[in-house]
Formats: C-alpha cells, sequence, structure tokens
C-alpha cells in the first residue's frame, strides 16, 4: 500500500498596511494593500486617488491577468513598508482594493512569504550606486 505524504501550505491573500501617500507626502496616510507579485504596477482606486491628492500624469494601456486591455492614469506616489520608503510609479484605475504590486515590493527590498503570509527583507536596502568614468566604453 502507497503511503502519500501530504503538505498544506499557507497559500491565501497576503495584505500589507503600508504608509501611502502624495509623492511630496503633504497627505499620507495607512492603507492596507492586497499584494500582487504578478501585477508590475501598485495600483490604486481613483477615490483613493482623490482623497490622498494623487493626479495622473499620464495615461498608458495596462494588461489584466485575464489578458483585458485597459487605460489607466499613471503617476507617482510615496510608499513605505516596514522601515523602508520611496517614491513609486503607482496606477490609478477601478480595481476593489488597493493592489500592492512587484514593482515596490522590489523596489523597496522586500518580498511577500506566501507560507507565513508576511512581509519580510528581501535583501539590504539603499541606492544603487553607478561608478562614473571619464573613459567611453
Amino acid at each position: 500500500m502507497p503511503l502519500f505524504y501530504h503538505s498544506a501550505l499557507y497559500l491565501g491573500f497576503v495584505r500589507v498596511k503600508c504608509l501611502f501617500g502624495s509623492a511630496n507626502r503633504k497627505i499620507v496616510k495607512e492603507v492596507e494593500f492586497l499584494t500582487d507579485t504578478g501585477a508590475f504596477y501598485t495600483t490604486i482606486p481613483p477615490e483613493l486617488a482623490e482623497e490622498l491628492s494623487i493626479k495622473s500624469i499620464a495615461t498608458m494601456k495596462l494588461m489584466l491577468a485575464d489578458k483585458r486591455i485597459v487605460e489607466a492614469g499613471i503617476s507617482l506616489a510615496y510608499i513605505k513598508i516596514l522601515d523602508r520608503e520611496g517614491i513609486f510609479n503607482i496606477a490609478i484605475m477601478d480595481v476593489p482594493e488597493p493592489l500592492l504590486g512587484v514593482s515596490t515590493l522590489e523596489g523597496l527590498g522586500v518580498r511577500v512569504d506566501p507560507t507565513t503570509g508576511k512581509v519580510e527583507y528581501s535583501r539590504s536596502y539603499g541606492l544603487a550606486v553607478l561608478q562614473l568614468s571619464n573613459n567611453p566604453l
């Protein structure tokens, strides 16, 4: 008789509370985001953008997970998760709840552990530094 091994992992929805606001940080509040590691942009509904005085600076066509193409406003926003913060590109469009995309997670050097549902550091944090040289390549 074969012996079967069953292992159950926590693969539910992971929500993250972070400080979120306008790029100039004049209006910042705690917002809960659903993490979406399949999404490039962090995405917020128009109502939240209006509340935080975040205005679209451009529009862009984006492909959704179901392959539909939609137009979204693009802007900049301040985001702080754990002790890491920065200004990131965001999308503004009709979504049922704010979504935290991979560009923000990667930019801050954090990741979501789907086995625990927690956010953790993925690397040391710091700005990328380029070496400048007078020598052409």
